[in-house]
């Protein structure tokens, strides 16, 4: 049998991405999934470059990953603490860039853009060698010096064979709306909801639109931006790559992307944009401002108007990406078990991380989830 070999790239073809055609059908999702990626790949530069990962064999495309290279990876945007200390975000700052660590990532641990599965095959037969392939091209890049894959926990045993280490991930949180009559049924498994959302006092109402956005709802919406990366449980290695380009993208500008707008006394508090794909609707970016969402539940009028959508469109799945709080925890009715998977081949990277992680964003995150989880005694 020949040998899978593996190339960076950043272009993709139509004739490629019709490959994918079968695997796209199988998780639900339509083409148009891979078009912010492709935004990224072209808009990306030193020190974030996003790449097409692609595996031939006898020079016949059979799978794909979606990647980033961040060099160099600042440590703060990884731990909370550090952001929130200023001799502790300097000293960390300062280590960064003497490092000059290269850090290669998913495009699925960005949590967004959450229907970007970090792996997809020309035939499910193939998901084994085509995966495996994939881990060893990375590991034995000479350029990282860190591999992470957050990856649901049905790849547990490939990530393991290949020497990457397993760490403690929050869930992703679905939504099926197929469960529920209506979005009276989901409000009925919901009663405290349904009582706060009940409350006539307040001036505020979720809007639902598509397409083009004007300045005024983006002004307020990047507001809502920037004070969620302020209160933010987590944060990505390349936020303010992100931040700086992902108003610029198609994602405000065509039909594939509903965007969720909840106003309170006429300002934008909190929104999320999804992207429709098929059956499926996926979270790609949100913010709340805490000065007018205080005692307004904006944020559950935001997921309650993603299902009243879904159900409107007989959508079969609602993505929100990883569990980042106690509100999405409580509210979804779905959970897909994950694991961050690491890879280093420097030793002191190694035992750094495995020192540290209990305090990374993602860490944190899943021990919410578990304590969350745990019985009351």
């Amino acid at each position: 049998m020949k040998e899978i070999l593996c190339s960076k790239e950043n272009f993709f073809s139509e004739e490629e991405k019709g490959v994918f055609a079968a695997h796209l059908c199988a998780e639900g999702i339509a083409v148009n999934v891979w078009d912010l990626f492709g935004e990224w790949v072209a808009r990306s530069g030193p020190p974030v470059n996003f790449f097409y990962l692609k595996a031939r064999r006898g020079g016949e495309l059979i799978g794909l990953g979606l990647f980033l290279e961040v060099r160099p990876v600042d440590l703060r945007t990884s731990y909370k603490g550090l952001r929130q200390s200023p001799f502790l975000g300097r000293l960390a700052g300062g280590v960064s860039v003497l490092s000059r660590n290269c850090l290669c990532v998913s495009f699925r641990n960005l949590i967004t853009a959450n229907l970007t599965r970090p792996f997809f095959y020309r035939d499910p037969s193939l998901a084994d060698p085509v995966m495996r392939a994939m881990l060893q091209f990375l590991k034995n890049d000479r350029k990282y010096d860190m591999v992470t894959v957050i990856d649901t926990l049905d790849h547990h045993d490939r990530y393991r064979g290949e020497g990457f280490r397993a760490y403690p991930s929050s869930s992703e949180a679905v939504l099926e709306p197929g469960r529920y009559e209506g979005v009276a049924g989901y409000l009925n498994t919901h009663k405290n909801l349904k009582k706060n959302l009940a409350r006539k006092k307040f001036l505020s109402f979720a809007e639902i639109t598509r397409g083009s956005l004007g300045e005024s709802d983006l002004r307020e919406m990047r507001a809502c931006v920037a004070n969620s990366i302020e209160e933010s449980n987590v944060n990505t290695p390349c936020q303010k790559f992100f931040e700086s380009h992902i108003f610029d993208t198609g994602a405000y500008r065509t039909d594939d992307y509903v965007h969720i707008l909840v106003r309170v006394d006429g300002v934008i508090a909190g929104f999320h944009t999804y992207l429709e794909s098929g059956r499926s609707l996926g979270g790609v970016l949100g913010g709340f401002n805490r000065a007018h969402t205080r005692n307004h539940f904006v944020y559950e009028r935001v997921i309650l108007a993603s299902l009243e959508y879904a159900l409107a469109r007989n959508l079969c799945r609602v993505n929100y990406s990883l569990i980042d709080n106690r509100t999405k925890l409580r509210l979804v009715d779905s959970r897909v078990p994950c694991a961050l998977y690491f890879y280093s081949r420097n030793a002191l990277n190694s035992k750094v991380f495995d020192v540290t992680y209990r305090y990374n964003d993602i860490g944190r995150l899943a021990e919410l989830e578990k304590k969350a989880a745990a019985p009351s005694v």
